[in-house]
C-alpha cells in the first residue's frame, strides 16, 4: 500500500477510483516530509522526487527556520571574513618586513660610503 501511494502514477489512479481529488501530501505532517521524500528517492527515482517535492515544497519550506538559517549563513561569513582579515593583515606584515629591510640596506649603504 505504501509502495502504491509514493507513486504518483498508481496514486491519480486510485485517487481517481476512489473519487478523491486532493493531494496525498497535504495530509502528511510537514516534519515527516523529508522522511516521505527519501523513501519515494530511495523506491521510484529521480521522476517520482521530482512530482512529490513539487506538490509538497509548501510544506518542506514551512519547517525551515529561518533564524536558525540567518544564523549560520552570518557565522560562515564571519569566519570568511576573518580568514581575509588575516590574509590581509599578514600581506600587511609582510610588506612591512619588505620597507624594514629595504631601509636598512639603505642606511648602511650610506654608512660605508
Amino acid at each position: 500500500m505504501i509502495q502504491s501511494q509514493l507513486h504518483s502514477a498508481k496514486r491519480e489512479e486510485l485517487a481517481r477510483l476512489q473519487g478523491v481529488h486532493q493531494s496525498l501530501y497535504s495530509e502528511i505532517n510537514p516534519l515527516h516530509l523529508p522522511e516521505v521524500l527519501s523513501l519515494i528517492g530511495r523506491h521510484h527515482g529521480q521522476g517520482e522526487l521530482y512530482v512529490a517535492l513539487k506538490s509538497s515544497i509548501a510544506g518542506v519550506v514551512s519547517t525551515v527556520n529561518r533564524k536558525q538559517c540567518l544564523q549560520q549563513r552570518r557565522a560562515y561569513h564571519k569566519a570568511k571574513l576573518e580568514a581575509i582579515e588575516a590574509e590581509i593583515a599578514a600581506i600587511e606584515a609582510a610588506d612591512g618586513d619588505v620597507a624594514q629591510v629595504a631601509s636598512e640596506s639603505r642606511s648602511s649603504k650610506r654608512r660605508r660610503a
